[in-house]
């Protein structure tokens, strides 16, 4: 092999620039190995994180690789040699240590160097293809040889004296793999960190001067920013008793972000400032523990846009990042112009700005993931505050393995959690004892400050109250909002309004693509605010979070936390005083007939029905919770960790083979299989789609700008629509080619009935 620059020594290239131009493999990796060592020191691992830098990409020394970087086509395996090398006896002896556990911790090198393109394996079998195991009992002559790499290379680190995984707190038998595989992803996020950015640097120009030229405001000016923020706003705000209490929890959040790190509750009934008061927390608890970041945590889109437009306009854009698949990309470069885009989407990558706004499902799945993308970011929640909002509303059957991620992020990663609810499970009974922010005698005052509804129930299991009589009573007020369970029961509501010619009707639903949806929100909100009629008809998409405020709001009979959630839209500033909740049980079609809906309304019912309890009362909250996570009858570790994710840990606690693709693909939180249709709903749809369909590649780019289009459909549904030839293909996005099925005012039709 000879590849020889001025005089004799040999040179070698990791990547080629457009312009033709290399960059040096022995600068990549120094240059990788320098960025993980920072990343990984974080939490006490910079000298792993240095070897697994240094040798991600030594396989490319080999002559089929700089065949490939120079113009080759040839397929070459470049990321088993390192995982191959860093587990030799010798090597794991030289540069790790003597002490027992360094083979486990050389493993996990050999995890992430393998998988640093293609994703976390699982640890599998010599005959899984792909396992890591299989790649680790190559052949020599499946490796290309590499052996000329140190001819160039020499590694510049010291073995480790003892485990480092002692440091972690709360390390025992029973938890070991538990943890172990926790730290596999970070090491895995600080490498492909390490590794995206030094590539991005050398091979595009513009972006490393986009990244590069930011000034980001430390948490000290944020922190400013927020506290100058909310005086502004308490100065104009009215002197009413609501604002004093809303002081009050600013003031309580103050005092105890001088606590010292752990797992917090901020419990804070609807209308109190949650959205503030907790920003104010993280804010002055992240100074104080001199911390990174704060991770904003949000499970429903629908209320994410409005928490974003507060921390902008309270810190500053440059110090948000809103990451989501409903980022709408045409209003921001409207905003801030298209660099500022471009910086989003870079900081998107790997989360490296003061405060991120993003939803549960981004958040926890990126935890449990095995890939690349997903991983890359995760370094960049050590050392930050997390703040769960509705912390309530993650699903059932992940919650165990929600709450032990987090517990390990406080343990081991220098994290703060707060879990933000406005009615809340039993959290002890989950096996965490948080502590309480606003500490119980605030708390029942706050209770009965912003109690301002009554809530009247109609009908029952064996009488249901028919369309028309819900219809009657949204016509005899001005404005009122109905929440129902089901697309189906929204659209017939609708109709029957139309055709009772109700005055200012409107429809949401998951039926209407969200850039639709944002827009006659903001009719909502002006008709709301200007007293003109309104009478909204929408599912439970408008429940938590969505700051609309209604005299009065019907209620189809759900959860009792669904119902507290739609309680929190009526009488929201107190202006009346009280507020009128109606919870009705609906005829057969506005009921799910089975699922996660059907099951929290038949607890609902068994608790008013045994309690004889004011519905919304703390006493009613705690019994129904109790039951849907399985409290009240010892079923809690089969019901919140439904996929076994914790069991398949505890498993390999003996041997450390974990399964990252196996844990992965089990820690899905949206299941069930949809397809979504993309909408043209306007010129920017509509251009954006003829713009992928010329590509000749997928653009993931333009498929991210279209979510905010895009509407989700079950398997049955999507397939009558393809049948029935209404969907194109742009180039992998299917989207709607006849908007007359795309109604206006409801969304997407029925093809049937069109």
């Amino acid at each position: 092999m000879v590849y020889k620059k001025e005089g004799e020594s040999l040179f070698f290239y990791a990547h080629s620039k457009k312009s033709g131009d290399f960059q040096y493999l022995k600068e990549h990796l120094e240059g990788v190995a320098a960025l993980t060592r920072t990343f990984a020191g974080l939490f006490g691992m910079s000298e792993l994180g240095y070897l697994a830098g240094l040798i991600h990409d030594v396989g490319k020394y080999s002559e089929l690789f700089q065949q490939r970087v120079r113009g080759s086509q040839i397929p070459v395996d470049h990321s088993t040699a390192g995982a191959q090398w860093i587990m030799k006896p010798e090597v794991v002896i030289k540069y790790i240590g003597k002490f027992g556990f360094a083979p486990y911790l050389a493993r996990l090198i050999a995890y992430v160097v393998a998988g640093h393109h293609g994703g976390l394996s699982n640890y599998g079998s010599i005959d899984e293809e792909g396992s890591l195991k299989h790649r680790l009992s190559k052949p020599k002559e499946e490796v290309p040889d590499w052996s000329i790499a140190w001819s160039e290379l020499s590694i510049c680190s010291q073995p480790l004296e003892s485990n480092p995984m002692l440091r972690f707190g709360n390390l025992t038998t029973s938890n070991i793999a538990w943890k172990y595989s926790i730290l596999g992803r970070m090491l895995y996020s600080c490498l492909v960190d390490a590794d995206s950015t030094d590539t991005r640097d050398y091979c595009n120009d513009e972006d490393r001067r986009l990244m590069y030229k930011r000034s980001l405001p430390s948490i000290s000016q944020l922190l400013e920013r927020i506290d100058n923020f909310i005086s502004e706003l308490e100065k104009k705000a009215e002197k009413t008793i609501i604002n004093n209490k809303r002081h009050q929890i600013l003031e309580n959040c103050r005092i105890r972000a001088r606590d010292g790190q752990g797992i917090f509750t901020l419990s804070i009934p609807t209308g109190g400032g949650k959205t503030l008061s907790s920003l104010c927390f993280a804010l002055h608890h992240a100074q104080r523990h001199e911390l990174q970041r704060v991770i904003y945590v949000i499970p429903f889109l629908s209320i994410i846009d409005q928490t974003v437009e507060i921390f902008r306009n309270a810190l500053g854009n440059e110090a948000v990042l809103e990451h989501h698949s409903n980022f709408d990309e045409q209003e921001y470069r409207e905003n801030y112009g298209v660099e500022e885009v471009r910086k989003q989407k870079l900081a998107a990558e790997n989360w490296d700005v003061p405060v991120v706004v993003t939803t549960s499902v981004q958040f926890f799945e990126s935890l449990f993931s095995n890939k690349r993308s997903r991983c890359r970011k995760l370094h960049n929640i050590v050392k930050s505050v997390i703040v769960i909002d509705e912390a309530q509303s993650i699903p059932r059957g992940f919650l165990t393995p929600c709450l032990r991620v987090l517990e390990e992020l406080v343990e081991s990663y220098g994290c703060t959690v707060v879990l933000c609810t406005a009615t809340h499970p039993s959290w002890e009974a989950l096996g965490i004892r948080p502590t309480a922010i606003i500490q119980d005698q605030l708390s029942q005052q706050l209770v009965d400050t912003f109690k301002r509804v009554r809530v009247t129930m109609h009908g029952g299991a064996t009488k249901s109250i028919p369309d028309s009589m819900t219809i009657d009573w949204m016509s005899q007020v001005k404005q009122a909002l109905t929440i129902v369970n089901t697309r189906k029961h929204a659209k017939m509501l609708f109709d029957l309004s139309i055709k009772k010619q109700l005055i200012g009707v409107y429809h949401l639903s998951g039926r209407m693509c969200s850039k639709h949806c944002m827009e006659i929100l903001k009719e909502i909100k002006d008709r709301l605010i200007h007293e003109k009629p309104c009478h909204v008809i929408s599912t439970q998409l408008v429940e938590a979070g969505v700051d609309l405020d209604f005299p009065i709001v019907i209620r189809a009979f759900a959860g009792l936390d669904s119902i507290a959630q739609a309680a929190g839209r009526c009488n929201r500033e107190g202006k009346q005083s009280v507020g009128e909740v109606h919870v009705f049980y609906p005829e057969s079609h506005g009921m799910p007939f089975y699922g996660w809906m059907k099951e929290t309304a038949i607890e609902a019912q068994n608790v008013l029905k045994y309690q004889q309890v004011d519905p919304l009362s703390p006493e009613a909250m705690k019994q129904y919770f109790d039951r849907i996570y399985g409290v009240a009858d010892g079923r809690v570790r089969e019901i919140t960790d439904s996929k076994r994710i914790m069991e398949l840990s505890r498993d390999k606690n003996k041997n450390l083979e974990i399964p990252y693709e196996e844990i992965a693909s089990r820690f899905e939180m949206i299941e069930g299989e949809m397809f979504s249709i993309v909408i043209p709903f306007d010129e920017f749809a509509r251009n954006l789609i003829h713009l992928h369909a010329k590509s000749k590649v997928h653009r993931s780019d333009i498929f991210r700008q279209l979510q905010s289009y895009s509407v989700s459909v079950y398997k049955r549904e999507y397939t009558e629509w393809m049948n029935k030839g209404l969907l194109s293909d742009a180039g992998g996005i299917w989207y709607l080619n006849d908007m007359n099925y795309y109604d206006q005012a409801t969304g997407l039709r029925e093809p049937m009935r069109h």
